[in-house]
């Protein structure tokens, strides 16, 4: 049985200086790809799969999703330090914020529904969304042990082996949640490392098990061939 979740948390801190000149006047969030903004499609979807909180950790051009949150009924919170922290501190400064478990998922993404349907469909209470190879260059790479995330990384060198790709999308539990606070406060890279990473060092401990959609259609955008390919390569494909 699924058990219920109404809460998603978007980080949206980052600077996003890949995609400039565009990110610097909007926050990657706000890059159009058709006929919705980034943030606009996700928040929709999400509603639609019956998330009613949703929470945005902002940072660079923050009074842009501000202006949104309050349009939309959504809650914000302010990184202070985004400039020079990773999206692991992000989580964990708006923590307090999250009531129960939640997905996580990044501002910059383009994705089909399905990720969404699929995720809260899941029996496991701590989840990693993967895909199959997409080829878009800046992957992030998952090995799998026994169906669980064993390691992650861009080097598939530092794997044992490359067996799926992120996406971005987790389904996080509060047990995960309170571990993370904790390793954020005893790593000494806590500050400056990004979120996955912290979740994939604690996979030993802490079972996160992996929903691989092999054909599904999404992308992250992060420069300008990754817009380029949102636009002729992933927005026919969705809903």
């Amino acid at each position: 049985m699924t058990q219920t979740i109404e809460t998603a948390v978007i980080l949206a801190a980052g600077r996003g200086t890949r995609l400039q000149p565009y990110t610097f006047d909007i926050p990657k969030g706000f890059m159009p790809v058709g006929d919705e903004r980034l943030i606009e499609r996700s928040v929709r979807v999400l509603k639609e799969n019956g998330i009613k909180n949703i929470i945005i950790g902002t940072g660079h051009l923050h009074e842009h999703y501000e202006k949104f949150a309050k349009e939309n009924g959504l809650t914000t919170f302010l990184s202070p330090d985004y400039a020079t922290t990773g999206s692991f501190h992000t989580l964990i400064y708006g923590s307090e914020l999250i009531k129960g478990d939640f997905l996580l998922l990044e501002s910059d993404l383009l994705y089909h529904s399905d990720a969404i349907k699929e995720l809260l469909h899941s029996d496991a209470k701590d989840v990693i969304l993967c895909s199959g190879f997409t080829q878009s260059n800046d992957e992030v790479y998952v090995e799998l042990k026994d169906g669980r995330l064993e390691n992650l990384s861009k080097k598939k060198v530092e794997l044992n082996s490359v067996d799926a790709e992120l996406i971005g999308i987790w389904k996080i539990s509060t047990d995960l949640l309170e571990k993370l606070k904790k390793h954020h406060k005893e790593a000494e890279d806590g500050i400056t490392k990004d979120y996955e990473i912290a979740i994939a060092q604690l996979a030993d401990e802490h079972k996160v098990s992996v929903l691989k959609l092999d054909d599904l259609a999404w992308c992250e955008i992060d420069n300008q061939d990754h817009l380029e390919r949102a636009k002729e390569r992933i927005l026919p494909r969705l809903d």
